[in-house]
């Protein structure tokens, strides 16, 4: 088995209300309709704070989207390349040093980069791998463009190769940059999505058991996962590469359709895990939106304590893509866990793909 034995999060440095986005928001879209909508939206959102790599949607001047024009998608790579190492970086770090003994990055020997709002070869991996001095015959993992449950097939590989290879150490890092794809579109989908989305990066550790208990390093097990494809709601969520932008496709129906699955899936995921339900002491579910925590807990049947966690990252972040179930599963690090405490966690991405992940606290 294999063991996450530490995370480490960071945020970019323009942290910004909601109720300031909004007039953002408003003024960048100068439609009657659209102001109406995102209102409503952004009332519904939960959401209080979100951060960017860029200061415009706190500051008075926009300065990336200006009024000269759009930037299109080479000026958002440019800004990709420049801003998304810095904060993996940061996350990195903060994995790192809370593992006593210290944990040498020069150990590490494979490395899995998520991202889906950033494409470049060579990668944000190759970048990471030079800024840290890694070990040049490090084995390098780029996975791009799973959506918001990317964390999940991350960490299946991390775990794979943690079970096949007993002297491994993985790095797992998360990092999306969400806030570079604004764009003033009005259709339903851009607001939405538009309500929802912040930057940030998140850095995991994960080594086979024997190291770890050798080490003396306390964290997750990882017992199993469960994965399932929705083709039906294929429509309902997704990114598409535009002139200016990737566009992000949200539909207001994912929290319903969601909803109307997600009670069958827990089931089949218990099932297959051998995990019974009574057995799971804290829930980790992406926190795509708060219609989707809140049709999980209607769904699923679960007390209003269930989510706090998810809860707490949406009203602190937003909607970070990917790293986000990190984010979650950190704040449950902070717990006073005890060792055999289970912990579920449920994510979802384009697809729709539904993906759970049992851990226990070990």
């Amino acid at each position: 088995m294999s063991r996450i034995v530490s995370i480490g999060t960071a945020v970019p440095g323009y942290k910004t209300s909601q109720d300031r986005i909004l007039e953002f928001m408003i003024s960048a879209y100068e439609n009657d309709l659209a102001s109406r909508k995102l209102k409503a939206l952004f009332r519904s959102s939960r959401i209080e704070t979100r951060y960017s790599v860029i200061p415009d949607f706190g500051s008075e001047e926009s300065q990336f989207f200006n009024e000269q024009g759009r930037p299109g998608v080479n000026e958002r790579m440019s800004l990709f390349r420049l801003k998304a190492l810095p904060l993996a970086l940061e996350a990195i770090k903060k994995a790192t040093s809370r593992l006593v003994p210290c944990f040498d990055p020069a150990s590490v020997t494979h490395l899995i980069a998520v991202t889906c709002t950033g494409l470049h070869s060579p990668g944000l991996d190759a970048m990471i791998v030079k800024e840290m001095k890694l070990r040049d015959d490090i084995c390098r993992i780029p996975i791009n463009f799973q959506g918001c449950n990317a964390a999940f097939p991350a960490m299946k590989v991390a775990d794979m190769i943690a079970f096949s290879d007993p002297g491994s150490k993985v790095l797992v890092v998360c990092v999306e940059l969400c806030t570079l794809h604004f764009s003033a579109n009005n259709n339903d989908d851009n607001l939405l999505s538009n309500t929802l989305f912040g930057d940030g990066a998140a850095a995991m550790i994960v080594v086979p058991d024997k190291i770890a208990d050798k080490s003396r390093w306390n964290g997750f097990e990882i017992k199993g996962f469960y994965s399932s494809l929705f083709s039906e709601g294929n429509d309902l969520m997704g990114w598409n590469i535009g002139e200016h932008n990737f566009e992000m496709i949200l539909s207001h129906d994912v929290p319903v359709f969601l909803g109307s699955n997600i009670r069958n899936f827990i089931s089949a995921a218990e099932e297959k895990l051998g995990i019974a339900e009574s057995d799971i002491r804290h829930w980790a579910v992406h926190p795509g939106g708060k219609k989707i925590l809140d049709e999980m807990i209607k769904a699923v049947g679960l007390n209003g304590n269930s989510l706090l966690d998810s809860y707490k990252v949406l009203r602190e972040y937003g909607n970070i893509s990917s790293p986000t179930i990190l984010f979650v599963l950190n704040e449950i690090v902070k717990k006073s866990l005890s060792a055999g405490d289970n912990v579920f966690a449920v994510g979802f991405g384009p697809g729709i793909t539904m993906d759970a992940l049992w851990l226990t606290y070990a």
